[in-house]
């Protein structure tokens, strides 16, 4: 407790105990002071008093060396006043840029002239609506009658993506004959029926040919017409009714009938569609027909629409089983596959090891294809000779392939298959084929059926 009667002792420990909690700075002001009167009584007490101590260490005396004082020493805020100070000046400076203007009420009165000199009323200006040209042109013809085929836009097969299209050559028999001749390309959706196909046609022919009156849908048919424009008339017209899918042909013929459709009914609840063929227009028939000619009539159209079924269902593909001849006169069992493109010759597998000729398969394009005939009925088989030419095309399958190849006598450029089968099966693929090569007409069938005719004149004149 001896330290307390220090008096430089007791100022030191105020010092360093309470003036860093001095925020007005009083308290190190009034601490300062002290420290003079403590180096004068040093000064005096000492008798050698050292020259050469630097003052800034007298100067720092009074400070503590646990208490570092720096930048991040707190400052002294604001007072009050100076923030209050500050804002008057600003306001000063935005009073100094306004005007005050004193309002005085004016007791000379103004003429209405004056008044609306000073007062100009204007014009409220009124913006022009913009209308394009589509709009102004639905609005000129917005009272045009529709158009009656418009409903079978919707089988137009143009622009489709996903959906499976079929194209046709379609030929307007009812135009002139400079506008005949010139087919029309149809495209419509696989799925759409012959009657829609044929609205859609007019649909087309309404935009193309506006001066023609066309009439509804049931008046007009659809036949097989060859790739020059001409009409097949042995056939009736396709069915209506049908999809358009389903038939192979792809140059139709547009034909306007002259008499409307006629259904016959039958005992058996089933009805058939009797159409007149549009051609025959010179034979006009009575209307009191008898009975007999009646029958007589029913049997005939249904005898063309046996033979028209037949006609459309040739080009689809149909596989038969019969026996190949080979030429060392044996028979080999294969499967033979017809349709519109192509002829495949696939033989049947066996598992018999002692095979004598062992037949490969063999495919044919339809082009290659030049006749089809029966050689040789028996009492239970019939034989009939695919006759084809290698010139046009080539085959699948090399010519070595088979181990026979008999040439066609006729000719060295074409060659011919044998074939052995069931009466029925063999008159079917005969009638089939020659359907199928009367429609394609290839140049295969026209060159041999030019050999065959120099033949016959060339013997006649040897005769």
């Amino acid at each position: 407790m001896a330290l307390y009667d220090n008096k430089y002792w007791l100022l030191s420990h105020i010092r360093n105990s309470f003036i860093s909690t001095d925020d007005t700075g009083m308290c190190e002001l009034i601490m300062a002071g002290e420290e003079g009167v403590r180096k004068h009584l040093k000064q005096s007490l000492d008798l050698y008093p050292d020259d050469e101590d630097s003052e800034d260490e007298d100067d720092l005396s009074h400070e503590s060396y646990d208490l570092q004082l720096d930048t991040d020493f707190p400052i002294r805020y604001r007072s009050n006043t100076a923030a209050r100070l500050e804002k008057l000046e600003q306001v000063r400076k935005k009073t100094s840029r306004m005007k005050h203007v004193k309002w005085e009420t004016n007791n000379s009165e103004l003429s209405q002239e004056q008044v609306d000199d000073l007062f100009v009323r204007k014009e409220p200006v009124v913006s022009e609506v913009k209308q394009s040209l589509f709009s102004k042109t639905f609005k000129q013809y917005r009272m045009m009658p529709s158009n009656p085929f418009i409903e079978f836009a919707k089988f137009d097969g143009s622009g489709q993506v996903n959906l499976q299209t079929k194209k046709y050559r379609i030929f307007l028999t009812m135009l002139p004959e400079h506008q005949r001749n010139y087919p029309m390309n149809i495209c419509c959706i696989g799925s759409a029926k012959v009657s829609e196909l044929i609205g859609l046609i007019l649909l087309k022919c309404s935009t193309m040919y506006e001066d023609y009156h066309w009439k509804p849908v049931t008046t007009y048919g659809l036949y097989i017409t060859e790739e020059d424009g001409e009409v097949d008339r042995d056939l009736p017209c396709l069915d209506a009714r049908e999809n358009i899918s389903k038939f192979g042909f792809h140059c139709l013929g547009l034909v306007e009938h002259t008499d409307p459709t006629k259904y016959v009914s039958f005992d058996t609840s089933e009805s058939v569609i009797i159409m007149r063929s549009p051609f025959n227009t010179s034979d006009k028939k009575s209307k009191d027909i008898s009975k007999s000619d009646q029958e007589k009539q029913i049997t005939t159209d249904l005898h063309l629409m046996d033979v028209h079924k037949r006609a459309m269902e040739a080009p689809l593909y149909k596989s038969y089983k019969v026996y190949m001849i080979t030429k060392m006169r044996a028979k080999t069992e294969i499967h033979l596959g017809i349709s519109g493109e192509k002829i495949e010759i696939d033989p049947v597998q066996k598992n018999s090891k002692f095979v004598l000729v062992k037949q490969k398969p063999i495919n044919h394009d339809m082009d290659m294809i030049a006749w089809c005939e029966t050689v040789d009925v028996k009492s239970n088989r019939t034989i009939f000779r695919i006759i084809y030419s290698q010139n046009f095309g080539s085959s699948s399958a090399p010519e070595s392939v088979s181990t026979f190849s008999p040439t066609l006598q006729t000719s060295a450029s074409f060659k011919s298959y044998d074939f052995e089968a069931e009466h029925e099966t063999a008159e079917e693929i005969v009638y089939k084929i020659s359907l199928i090569l009367e429609l394609r007409s290839s140049d295969t069938r026209k060159e041999y059926l030019a050999a065959q005719e120099r033949r016959y004149y060339k013997k006649k004149a040897l005769i």
